[in-house]
């Protein structure tokens, strides 16, 4: 090897221990690339060392060469404390989330979810690598939360065998491993991993029944009236969704963990309703959403059912005077008021809109009954119980026959005379459910979280976030001009020329 190119093969050995360095740190997962390099450049070194033996064995001898190793040792021992505090801080990852509206951190439901998490768990993320930071960085929220759970990254484009053999399609793969379960997805947010989670989590399905014959809501309906966008929501869940005709069945199917019934135009028969108390007694749970009785005695034991929960569903319409400030009809009550000392809507901060409603009451006496929803104050809303006069478009207060506001939407009831805990929802709009006013307000997450109480599972979640502020940042020219100046020129020639200072006057000394 010639003398003048011996240099210029020591700095291409340094550059490869560097690379070297960097490629077992960040990217551990090319293992051939990494060790194929590692003995490249171990090889080099070596033959480099061979050939200078006789020079080096002279050098190492001078005292500049003592001074040089315990200059060496300190930036070891600094990179070695260094690496230490990394390594300490990677296994035991923490963050500190200052945005106002918390966009960094995981919200209280999937919190609640990970306790849930009580054996190992990994998760698997398949995606091209210029793909992982941001999936990374979420999935580590989850891995901080729990030492039970353990995450890996694959690299699709190197790692096409594993991928065919798993039948992965997409980039941005998840899989789920957990108990001799799994489960696979692809990621979105933090909603569709928390909800695949759940799924791995439960030991069997849950499975929901809706009631048809008796021309309810239909699922099949994409139309703003129909509640396809909900029973997508409630899918995407992982509960199972069925349908089921009273009037064709003796009694509601064993595997049913509860009973919808949304919007019934036409009255149960008695049987059908005494299907339904069965069901009640022996533990499952209902949700009615009703609305309006337009005619006499449509919900009559419908409404029984409800009285054995401390509820029931008034003959009446709401009108709320002050949804007309917000640009609704006065049938249409815009609701911001809440219980929020119970569970289903502790921390509801979105607006719903209850269309078409009819009270909900607790009935006298009754301790196992709660509201979770009401309209504004008298003379804001109150209870009109002349709904033909509605119709036909007048509705003035009465007092002594109207019920003031605030009025109650949303009941929920429980029974303990089952040893299952049998429970019962009752909303007093079925319109409350329609296409048209899931992408509007917070009528799906009050729902979905109301479905997830009824069933005593954590399953169905509905993140209430708080909406992100718009505060865009406008820079002029000539700000845009000082921080080029700034950051580009003036810190570098400042930090380049203290060191050059140092330097010097090190030398002089």
């Amino acid at each position: 090897m010639r003398a003048k190119l011996f240099p210029l093969w020591v700095i291409i050995n340094l550059l490869l221990v560097i690379a070297c360095l960097s490629l077992w740190v960040t990217a551990s997962e090319y293992r051939t690339l990494n060790i194929s390099l590692s003995v490249f450049t171990l090889c080099l070194s070596l033959i480099l060392i061979f050939i200078k033996i006789e020079e080096l064995k002279r050098f190492v001898k001078t005292k500049f060469f003592k001074n040089m190793m315990v200059h060496v040792v300190n930036v070891m021992l600094v990179a070695a404390i260094l690496g230490m505090v990394n390594y300490l801080g990677n296994k035991n990852y923490k963050e500190i989330d200052i945005t106002v509206e918390k966009r960094n951190s995981l919200v209280a439901q999937t919190l609640k979810v990970l306790e849930m998490v009580k054996a190992p768990l990994k998760i698997s993320l398949f995606a091209q690598r210029e793909q992982w930071t941001p999936i990374l960085r979420l999935l580590k929220l989850y891995e901080a939360q729990n030492s039970n759970i353990t995450i890996e990254a694959f690299d699709t484009d190197l790692r096409p065998d594993l991928v065919k053999s798993l039948g992965i399609v997409q980039n941005g793969t998840i899989i789920l491993n957990y108990q001799d379960r799994q489960t696979q997805f692809v990621i979105t947010d933090e909603l569709s991993i928390t909800n695949n989670l759940l799924k791995i989590l439960r030991d069997r399905a849950l499975i929901l029944y809706m009631t048809t014959g008796h021309q309810e809501l239909s699922c099949e309906s994409t139309e703003a009236e129909g509640i396809s966008v909900l029973c997508e929501q409630i899918k995407a869940q992982n509960y199972d969704l069925k349908t089921i005709d009273l009037s064709q069945s003796k009694e509601v199917p064993s595997d049913a963990d509860a009973v919808l019934v949304l919007g019934p135009q036409i009255a149960f028969l008695d049987s059908e309703a005494d299907q339904l108390s069965r069901f009640l007694k022996r533990g499952g749970s209902l949700f009615l959403a009703l609305a309006p009785s337009f005619k006499k005695n449509l919900y009559r034991n419908l409404n029984v059912l409800a009285y054995d929960y401390g509820l029931t569903l008034g003959e009446d319409i709401v009108i709320d005077r002050l949804s007309t400030v917000q640009g609704a009809e006065a049938t249409i009550p815009i609701i911001s008021e809440y219980n929020h000392d119970h569970p289903i809507t502790a921390g509801l901060n979105q607006r719903t809109i209850f269309p078409l409603s009819a009270s909900v009451q607790v009935l006298e006496g009754q301790d196992t009954a709660t509201l979770l929803a009401f309209t504004s104050k008298f003379p804001g809303s109150w209870a009109e119980t002349d709904i033909k006069g509605v119709t036909e478009g007048r509705s003035d207060y009465q007092e002594g026959k109207d019920i003031p506001g605030p009025v109650g939407l949303l009941g929920i009831g429980e029974s303990t005379e089952t040893t299952t805990n049998s429970r019962l929802v009752l909303l007093g709009s079925s319109s409350f459910l329609i296409n048209g006013y899931q992408t509007q307000s917070g009528n799906s997450t009050l729902f979905l979280n109301a479905l997830s109480w009824m069933l005593s599972d954590e399953g169905i979640i509905s993140f209430n976030r708080t909406a992100t502020e718009n505060e865009p940042v406008i820079l002029s020219a000539i700000h845009i001009q000082m921080i080029f100046v700034l950051s580009i020129i003036l810190v570098p020639v400042v930090f380049f020329g203290t060191a050059i200072f140092i330097y010097r006057r090190r030398r002089l000394l």
